[in-house]
């Protein structure tokens, strides 16, 4: 649940669904087995929930994360700065 609220906060950090996100967003959906109800329920966790359940993971889950976060975030074909500063948190975060 935690993967997937990263995921879902990735979304909407530019204020924008684009066409490229909602796309990569299908694929995730798809290959991790989660629907919109599922991320919708996994927005609710809290940050600090999210973070320690985040820290946990294996490396490899970690690695795992900070691609899928990394193509999210130029899934759209821009980068905005609160997507790159997000990225840069949670590479920081997950260590």
């Amino acid at each position: 649940m935690a993967v997937v609220k990263a995921i879902a906060e990735t979304i909407v950090l530019d204020d924008q669904y684009k066409v490229g996100e909602l796309m990569y967003l299908d694929e995730l959906m798809q290959t991790l087995d989660f629907d919109v109800r599922y991320m919708e329920k996994a927005k609710q966790l809290s940050s600090e929930k999210t973070v320690e359940v985040l820290k946990k993971m294996t490396k490899e889950k970690k690695e795992a994360l900070i691609v899928m976060i990394d193509k999210m975030t130029e899934s759209d074909g821009t980068v905005h700065w609160k997507e790159k500063e997000f990225l840069l948190n949670l590479i920081q975060i997950l260590g």
